[in-house]
């Protein structure tokens, strides 16, 4: 007996089959970018950094909020340095500061910087000289980032002691100006400066310890440092802040003989 061959019928799928698997196909493709988009976005994030405006937005929040900052005229900060002596600092709207010590007072009126010794010696500072001190008695200066600088751009985050930092970099007239925030509490941790200070050299600020004042958040340490060879590290321990305190406009002027200014007479 002959074999009996059987040809098995092969059966295409229809059309509405095929367009099914390929909606099907397209559906978890779709499903899939879902997942991987977030993941995406937050590296290219990482990488470009939070926007400029959001960074800021967030942190004039966590201060307290814009409303309450203005409302403050002046403030006076006592503090520690860790060499051992008692400093205080005053600042008055808009940016006119005061630092006086046993050594030294330091005064800026918002157009000129000098220093006046314990033996009653004046001296005109080089413009730059009051940046420093208005760091320490305004920290909230930045706040107002948009009038200081006339752009403010995104980097991308860092690290700062094992913490996230959104960071965002300032141009300003000779180099630029860094300043990183706390991912986490959106509070300013460093600013990192070239250019205002100095042109050859890196000033950095760092605000540690914030505590609530008056309905606003300010810092109760405040480091800094520099890369220039001569130049020291300095760390202000905050004993006490008082607003609003009445100081005479004069005391930020440069000394005349015989004036008498803030802290007792000359």
């Amino acid at each position: 007996m002959g074999e009996i061959s059987y040809t098995k019928k092969v059966q295409k799928p229809s059309c509405e089959h095929r367009i099914a698997r390929m909606e099907s196909r397209i559906m978890g493709f779709f499903c899939s970018w879902l997942v991987i988009l977030p993941t995406v976005a937050l590296a290219v994030e990482a990488l470009a950094g939070r926007p400029a405006e959001g960074i800021w937005m967030d942190y004039v929040k966590a201060v307290g909020g814009q409303d309450a900052v203005d409302r403050l005229s002046s403030r006076e900060t006592t503090v520690y340095v860790h060499h051992g002596k008692d400093m205080t600092l005053y600042w008055q709207k808009p940016n006119n500061v005061l630092s006086v010590s046993k050594k030294e007072r330091i005064g800026y009126d918002g157009a000129h910087c000098w220093s006046l010794s314990s033996k009653s010696k004046v001296k005109k500072l080089t413009h730059g000289a009051e940046l420093p001190m208005e760091m320490e008695a305004n920290p909230l200066r930045f706040v107002h980032l948009k009038e200081l600088y006339s752009e403010i751009d995104p980097a991308p985050s860092e690290e700062l002691d094992g913490e996230k930092m959104d960071v965002i970099v300032a141009p300003n007239n000779l180099a630029s100006t860094k300043l990183y925030f706390d991912a986490a509490t959106h509070l300013l941790r460093r600013v990192e400066e070239k250019g205002e200070i100095s042109v050859y050299f890196t000033n950095t600020i760092d605000y540690l310890d914030y505590k609530e004042v008056d309905g606003v958040r300010l810092p109760y340490r405040i480091v800094h440092t520099t890369t220039e060879p001569d130049g020291h590290a300095e760390d202000l321990r905050v004993k006490k802040i008082t607003h609003n305190v009445t100081i005479q406009a004069e005391a930020f002027s440069k000394p005349q003989p015989g004036q008498v200014v803030l802290g007792g007479k000359r």
